[in-house]
């Protein structure tokens, strides 16, 4: 099994150490553990603001694919990258 599908049959979760602002139509991120900030552009943003309501990885792509005039592959693709940056990043946390 790839990657990618392994990663969009996940589910992931905001870790209570995180604070969220929007700001101008972008979200902006607070770590408390380490106070750093990241922001997120307009579709990074729209992800974050779904998995608000849904932590199903593959439910959220499904839905930014009816948002975004975008080919599913290149979707994918920068969903895995920017997930995997937000794990690392202490963000999200993936779980099944």
């Amino acid at each position: 099994m790839s990657k990618a599908i392994s990663l969009f049959s996940q589910k992931a979760t905001i870790p209570t150490n995180i604070l969220v602002q929007e700001l101008g139509g972008e979200i902006v991120i607070l770590n408390l553990d380490n106070e750093s900030y990241y922001s997120l552009n307009k579709v990074g943003s729209k992800m974050w603001e779904l998995l608000k309501e849904n932590e199903n990885l593959e439910t959220i792509t499904q839905q930014l694919l009816r948002i975004y005039n975008v080919e599913e592959k290149v979707l994918r693709q920068d969903i895995a990258i920017l997930i995997d940056e937000l794990v690392a990043e202490g963000l999200l946390t993936l779980h099944s």
